[in-house]
This record gives structure tokens, sequence and C-alpha cells, in this order.
């Protein structure tokens, strides 16, 4: 309670009272009637993002999307996130794990780039709100993403969990994995774990990548530049990173 109460007094300093009203019962609104709205910020979803033709398109129409304080917007800078799916456009995955899934906006982007049959495998926590993760309800939205053939699988629990990864490869069903993106835990712990459990999924000639490589405040970048500085050395790497001051944020990619 203590933490909420934080976290409410920080908003209003920072936003001022009525945006900090709007944020707050917008957020009421969504946790009694979640699952009622839901299915009209899915149709309005489906039709700001209907017509992406390309990449560009696609990337404006998730972070420009909000219904009742309800974003699907990438955590990720656009000059970055940019470069990384023009990267998977080249290669059309047909295999994919998305850890950390958070508010969708990556997970909708990586359907867009993905093969027509692809099948792709979301793992996050089944929280929501101020406890990270996501909410029950934000799973009719995610899986409107998927298109045409594509197979869209949620996990809803924790990457290092012995449990997830058998269920995770069940899921595969003997497929080796095209791309694996890791965004969840930052701790250094976190993200070597993630990498350990997972990599081993990823086909020869596969990409990983991660979000948060460049050096910033531990509570937005954790370890996560310090795992990127050592495992970069033992394959071979590239970034996309629009500022190298810029204080957090850069994607990492090694090839596998």
């Amino acid at each position: 309670m203590r933490e909420v109460l934080q976290r409410i007094l920080a908003r209003i300093r920072r936003d001022g009272p009525c945006d900090s009203l709007k944020y707050f019962l917008e957020r009421a609104l969504w946790r009694i009637c979640g699952d009622l709205l839901i299915h009209e910020a899915v149709r309005r979803f489906g039709r700001a993002t209907g017509g992406s033709a390309n990449i560009e398109q696609a990337l404006d129409s998730s972070f420009a999307f909000e219904f009742l304080g309800l974003t699907v917007k990438p955590w990720q800078i656009r000059e970055e996130i940019i470069g990384l799916l023009r990267l998977l456009e080249e290669r059309r995955p047909k295999t994919i794990i998305d850890i950390a899934t958070a508010w969708g906006g990556t997970l909708f982007l990586f359907t867009r780039v993905a093969d027509a049959h692809a099948s792709i495998i979301s793992v996050d926590l089944p929280r929501g709100l101020f406890h990270g993760g996501y909410a029950d309800y934000r799973t009719v939205l995610y899986r409107s993403f998927a298109r045409e053939a594509q197979v869209l699988h949620l996990v809803r629990a924790d990457s290092h969990s012995p449990e997830t990864l058998e269920q995770i490869k069940k899921l595969l069903d003997g497929r080796a994995v095209d791309f694996l993106m890791i965004d969840g835990d930052h701790s250094y712990e976190g993200v070597k774990k993630d990498f350990e459990t997972y990599s081993p999924l990823v086909k020869p000639g596969g990409l990983i990548a991660f979000h948060d490589i460049c050096k910033g405040p531990a509570k937005l970048v954790g370890g996560v530049p310090r795992f990127w500085t050592e495992i970069q050395g033992t394959h071979g790497s590239g970034t996309f990173l629009k500022d190298a001051n810029q204080g957090g944020g850069g994607i990492g990619v090694i090839y596998f």
C-alpha cells in the first residue's frame, strides 16, 4: 500500500492533479470493466493498424494508439526498434520467442515482420497495472495481433521457472527458434538466466536480441549493459543505438 501511495504522489507531482486524476480513473475503469472494454480496444486497434503496408506505418500506428489510457506503445526507442525490425523483415523468422511482452507493442511489430505461418511465443508475468506483466484482459488484444496463418502463444509465467521452459519446449514441438528477444528481468543474474535457459533453443544462424544494452541508471537498465559487454565478445554481434550517451535503451543483436 505504501508503494502504491508513493507512486500516486509521484505522478501528481509530475503531471499535476487533473492529468493524474484522469490516469487513475482510467486505470480504475480498466480494473472494473476491462473484460468488456477490451473488445472495443481490439476493434479500434485493428482499424488503426489495418492499413499498415510497411514497417514504418505499423510502427506509427502502435506508437499513436490510445483508448481510455490503454496503449500499445513499444518500450524501445523508435530509431532502434526499426533497425531490428528491418533486420527481421529480411529474414522472415518462422519461430520467435519474445520474453517480456508488457504493453504488447513489440509483440505486435514482430507479427508484422515474421513469416505468414510463423509460430510466436510470448512470455511474461500474469500481473499488470502497478506490478509488471500484463492484466488478463489484454490477452484478447494480443491474440488479435496474429495475422494470416500465424500462431501466437501467450505464456503467462516466470521465464526463469523450469516449468515455463518445459511448456515452451512442448509448444515448439521440436522446432528450433529463429529469433529470441530478451527484455525481461533486467538484473545481471536475470538476463543471464534468460540467455542460458533459452539460447539452446535457438538454431545455428539464428538471432538473439537484448534491450537496454546502453549504460544508464540502474533502475532503467539493471545489469543488462554488463552482460551485453560480456556476451557480445563471444559471438558476431551488432547494435541499434541512437545515441551512446542517451542513458538507457539500445538494442544488441548476436548472431548465434
